[in-house]
């Protein structure tokens, strides 16, 4: 097996296949990375661009090349010294009429061999023991009577029921004979007989009756702690594992799960077991687990597993590079302009109630009737509550959950869970009527206490739907919708991250990083995901509005004015600052046309955030009015002559900040590279990431341009200067990962410790040891004063100013010029050690 150095993120679909990821595999070699991490391998539903839409985890997907194809990828790169990691996806299938498992549930209902495969509320009220399918255009009744269902035969004489380009099964009983096509009153029969319920999709989130993933009800949980599932959804990467052809995996939204670390013991055993077949010690095979942490949450200690995904990292590199007294200033500035005082933890809150509402409307009512009947069975006090009261106090408690889930079992909490619980209670108790402070009080002790002999019966389910619950609303109401209604800095609305916590100190991110590497030293460390959702490189532009936020202030108030005759006024100021923020983000710095795929995936980007937002437009109820006047101000400032001098303000500002952006991406990716952790990089952010929300961020790599800057033989301070192009980001990528390559066992068990400097608020250093080895990374975490009009990525000499850094004294190789550094004071002036470059890295001996 591979030890695990760099992972390379691809994502697979038809048009980018495990045979395309082949062809790649001697680019990420001569690269450095030690892995290629595969997005999900198992067949989707037919077209999927992700692989999420699972609809058999048994079978290596058709469409990427079936198993041949991936035996042929997994050939490939252990020729080159390389190992695969696969992306599973154990919380959830396609609730899709391809999915075998699924449709013999549609088929046979309760009596089906899968039925208990899924979290199927059976005795839901009003369902008639049916499973609710949200699938129809408009009410069953309309349907029917204006015939738009209709019974089909397949060539082997089974029937269908057939409509709108879809067939659903029919069970065989009060079938009608073949021939004519059967009335209203026979269809309302046949479709009586069946296990299932068609509806209209707008009574989805208030009726669906089985657990979804979020409120998507194309995607149906599975219940993986059932042991026959478990082991029919990881039969084929374990086996794939024992087999030597994957070297790990990667476990998608783990939250997902109803007990994630009792999941996660079963799979670290087995994936042990697999390991074992090829004499590989117990933890040698990678787990990874995509978890989303709180700013003051940990893993919990208990889960068997490498670490996360690299959220955590992201929101961390991220933070330590934006100014925090900075990110106050663009908070009252978006208070200001959007007369809207609200806190962005006000704006969740809001937020919440409403996806409890909407959204996730049945499970929540799900959750407030098994604790009205837990209420009941438990009798006195907790007797006369009423769902109403208890549904007041839960909601209550969700509005102030201060992260994903907690992970109760039918112990008694740990000190972890008590924390986010009483801090929840605590909140939400606060301002409440006294009867509801009492209910939440009384919900606390369900959530908190080991359920006793005599506790309700109801009450470990109970946690389990609470745990279940929370999770889901808080991506909804906050990353899906929150971030795009409070944007006073969009860099910190992003996947892992929370806008209130404005940056982080060089000592806290120090402390963060030595914790991960105690803790979980082969953790993923990523900057850029299929996720993200702006590219690594328009964060880092962003960031420097919070070291300008004066200067940005002056900005957009002359785009305010600059667009009014485009049709500014008719946009909300809110969505004005989010436009102005994303257009500083992708505009391109070197020319002034505006590329022809620019404008399109602006627009793209446009439709979602208001919908997703939900304020003026919304998935659910789109306003097409309102979509339309915001897209044609977008083709205005694009395209129009009249937006010409709003046009050249924008590009003179995308002039001053991006070569700003840029020093703190060479931060960013300096960083990712020598802290503690696996260094993870996603497909094509060799170069300037400026991608924005999926699908933007998933788009083709151009792998002929990326080979083409590992020639590149211009020396690092040309690169500097010439950084339009991209080749100085991937040259510090290439320099790194081969230092990674040359001493992995620096970075795998090297120590870490920040080195002291004079300027602390400009400049963080750190040292890694591991015996006689070490590496020095000097990066510049502050910019210049303010913007110049012709700056490149070089540092100008002045911003180091008398600045020293403690390093170790010895004899090193400047990393990304080549030359040698004599450190014979340990406290080193930074103006001759950087000279002018924002990352300097010394390796020695």
């Amino acid at each position: 097996m591979v030890p695990f150095r760099a992972t390379a993120r691809v994502q697979l679909h038809a048009g980018f296949t495990f045979d395309d990821a082949r062809a790649q595999v001697d680019y990420y070699a001569a690269l450095g990375v030690s892995h290629l991490y595969l997005s999900p391998i198992t067949r989707a539903v037919d077209g999927s661009t992700h692989g999420y839409d699972v609809i058999d985890p048994t079978v290596v997907s058709p469409a990427l090349g079936g198993e041949p194809a991936l035996l042929r990828l997994a050939a490939q790169a252990r020729a080159h010294g390389m190992g695969l990691i696969v992306d599973i996806v154990p919380n959830h299938v396609a609730a899709h009429l391809s999915n075998p498992y699924w449709a013999d549930v549609l088929l046979r209902g309760r009596d089906s061999r899968y039925a208990a495969w899924f979290d199927i509320d059976w005795q839901a009220p009003g369902r008639h023991g049916k499973l609710w399918l949200p699938v129809l255009d408009r009410p069953l009744a309309t349907a029917l009577a204006e015939r738009r269902l209709h019974v089909e035969r397949d060539a082997a004489g089974d029937a269908w029921l057939a409509l709108a380009g879809s067939r659903y099964p029919l069970a065989t009983q009060a079938l009608p004979d073949a021939g004519p096509e059967p009335s209203t009153q026979a269809m309302s029969a046949l479709l009586a007989a069946q296990a299932y319920r068609l509806a209209w999709w707008r009574s989805g989130d208030a009726r669906v009756n089985y657990r979804r993933f979020f409120t998507v009800t194309a995607l149906a949980a599975l219940q993986m702690e059932r042991t026959e599932v478990f082991d029919a959804v990881h039969a084929l990467p374990l086996r794939l594992a024992a087999e030597g052809v994957i070297d790990g995996v990667r476990v998608d939204h783990v939250d997902g799960l109803r007990d994630p670390a009792a999941y996660l013991r079963r799979l670290r055993g087995a994936l042990d077991v697999a390991g074992a077949g090829q004499q590989l010690p117990a933890g040698t095979l990678g787990l990874w687990v995509e978890k989303i942490l709180g700013p003051d949450e940990r893993l919990p200690a208990d889960w068997p597993c490498d670490g996360s995904t690299g959220y955590d990292f992201m929101d961390e590199a991220g933070a330590v590079l934006h100014d925090i007294g900075g990110g106050r200033v663009l908070d009252q500035h978006w208070r200001q302009l959007t007369a809207d005082p609200r806190s962005v933890e006000q704006v969740e809150r809001q937020a919440r109630a409403e996806v409890l509402d909407n959204g996730l409307r049945a499970e929540f009512d799900a959750l407030v009737a098994l604790a009205a009947r837990v209420a009941e069975e438990e009798g006195g006090a907790a007797a006369d509550f009423g769902s109403a009261l208890l549904a007041t106090a839960i909601a209550r408690l969700l509005a102030y959950f201060p992260v994903y889930r907690s992970y109760l079992t039918d112990a008694a909490a740990g000190p972890a869970d008590e924390a986010v619980w009483a801090q929840a209670a605590t909140a939400a108790r606060a301002g409440a009527d006294p009867a509801v402070a009492g209910v939440i009080t009384h919900v606390l002790g369900w959530m908190l206490q080991a359920p006793s002999a005599g506790a309700p019966s109801g009450l470990l389910r109970l946690r389990q739907q609470v745990q279940l619950l929370s999770a889901p609303l808080n991506a909804k109401a906050v990353e899906d919708c929150s971030f795009y209604r409070y944007a006073a800095q969009l860099s910190r609305n992003e996947v892992g991250t929370h806008p209130a916590r404005r940056g982080l100190l060089p000592e806290d991110f120090h402390a963060r990083a030595a914790e991960r590497g105690r803790a979980h030293p082969r953790a993923l460390l990523a900057t850029a995901t299929h996720d993200h959702k702006r590219g690594e490189d328009a964060r880092m532009r962003l960031a420097v509005l919070s070291h300008w936020p004066m200067w940005w202030r002056t900005i957009t108030r002359r785009l305010d004015r600059l667009a009014l005759p485009l049709g500014g006024s008719s946009l909300h100021p809110g969505d004005r600052q989010m436009l102005w923020q994303t257009l500083v983000a992708a505009w391109p710095a070197h020319v002034r046309q505006v590329p022809d795929d620019l404008l399109p995936r602006l627009l793209g980007w446009q439709r979602k955030a208001l919908r997703e937002g939900g304020l003026r437009s919304s998935w659910r109820d789109p306003d097409a009015a309102y979509e339309a006047a915001a897209g044609e101000v977008l083709r205005n400032v694009c395209e129009a002559s009249a937006g010409q001098a709003l046009r050249q303000v924008l590009h003179a500002a995308v002039v001053r900040v991006a070569p700003a952006g840029a020093r703190l991406s060479l931060a960013q990716t300096a960083l990712r590279l020598t802290v503690p952790g696996v260094a993870d990089l996603y497909q094509g952010t060799e170069c300037w990431d400026l991608s924005l929300v999926d699908p933007d961020n998933r788009r083709p790599v151009d792998y002929a341009a990326r080979r083409r800057l590992l020639n590149d033989a211009r020396p690092w301070p040309q690169l500097l200067i010439d950084w339009h192009d991209g080749a100085v980001k991937a040259r510090l990528l290439h320099a790194l990962l081969q230092v990674r390559r040359r001493w992995p066992a620096l970075f795998a068990h090297g120590d870490y410790r920040s080195l002291r400097t004079t300027a602390p608020d400009r400049v963080l250093a750190l040292c890694r040891e591991h015996g006689q080895q070490r590496v020095v990374l000097v990066v510049a975490i502050d910019t210049t004063a303010g913007p110049a009009p012709r700056a490149t990525a070089a540092l100008p000499a002045r911003f180091w100013g008398a600045a020293r850094v403690e390093i170790p004294v010895a004899r090193y190789r400047n990393v990304l010029t080549g030359l040698p550094v004599d450190i014979q004071n340990a406290f080193t002036p930074l103006r001759a050690l950087s000279a002018d470059s924002p990352v300097t890295v010394l390796i020695h001996p």
